[in-house]
């Protein structure tokens, strides 16, 4: 049996030659590759700048192992009521805004704790602190621990005394006019004009205490003036519920419309009939609280 012989062109003869040739290419270049560099990998030598690298690389690597080992020490820091609060040694004397918000402080407290010290007052207790306006006491007394007064005590030693309040005359609050108030630490020209128009608009001040219903004049201040005022109660003008009406009543900033009106009220009633016999009667009524008899017993009478 006979098989036809397949021909190739010439063309076709030398491709199938240039393929054979690389296939055999490729194997003699990789058998090479292996016998001269991958066996001859083994003597490398590094040069004397390569060693030097990595041993200043693994000694970098040791610092930030002992880096992260060591124990720094931490900000007291609490989270009280959803605000951070820090816990450091301070100054009430020297401390700033920035630092006072730091404490827990809240920006108004800042405020009022910076106007106290704009103001001349001077803080050497903890206790002094606590009474300034608006003040968290609560906060003051946790901090207690934390606070020093060493520029009061560096004043101090440098004039050779104690720090002590400056000495004021006694004064009468309700016969004190303007030149008088004024010359009370805090005091000026404005605030004096306030205490007296307050004074003539209740007919007298029955406790140093009601100076705090004026506005402009911080507690800070009041807390400074107080232990040199004295009260003389007899001296109120008073207002006489028998012999006067609902509108001199009403006029009075502790009574108002509405208990004027209870007043006038009990006055007529079938029981009364014009006249009032005890002024005790005032604490039945309907808008009369407890405190503001307490505060309107001072202005009233009954002859």
């Amino acid at each position: 049996m006979k098989f036809n012989q397949i021909k190739y062109s010439r063309g076709q003869q030398m491709v199938f030659v240039v393929l054979a040739c690389f296939i055999v290419g490729c194997f003699v270049v990789d058998w090479l590759w292996e016998k001269n560099v991958v066996e001859r990998g083994d003597d490398f030598v590094p040069d004397s700048t390569l060693i030097v690298e990595i041993e200043r690389f693994e000694k970098g690597l040791d610092s930030i192992e002992m880096g992260k080992k060591r124990k720094f020490e931490q900000p007291d820091v609490r989270i009280i009521k959803g605000l951070r609060q820090e816990r450091f040694r301070f100054d009430p004397n020297e401390i700033d805004s920035a630092e006072i918000l730091r404490l827990g402080f809240q920006p108004f407290m800042a405020h009022n704790w910076l106007q106290y010290k704009r103001h001349g007052g001077k803080i050497y207790s903890v206790e002094k602190l606590r009474k300034i306006y608006g003040i968290d006491t609560l906060l003051v007394d946790s901090l207690k621990d934390y606070i020093t007064f060493a520029s009061v005590k560096v004043a101090a030693k440098r004039d050779s005394i104690v720090y002590t309040q400056k000495v004021f005359f006694e004064f009468e609050l309700n016969s004190a006019d303007t030149a008088l108030l004024r010359k009370l630490p805090g005091i000026g020209k404005g605030r004096a004009a306030m205490i007296v128009a307050r004074r003539m608009e209740l007919g007298g001040f029955y406790t140093a205490e009601q100076l705090r219903e004026i506005e402009n004049i911080p507690d800070s201040i009041i807390d400074n003036i107080i232990p040199y005022i004295s009260v003389e109660v007899d001296s109120i003008r008073k207002i006489d519920l028998n012999k006067t009406g609902m509108k001199r009543w009403k006029e009075h900033p502790y009574i108002g419309y509405y208990r004027a009106r209870d007043i006038y009220n009990l006055k007529w009633d079938k029981r009364h009939k014009g006249k009032i016999r005890n002024i005790e009667e005032l604490r039945e009524l309907e808008n009369f609280t407890e405190e503001d008899f307490e505060r309107v017993k001072w202005y009233i009478k009954i002859d």
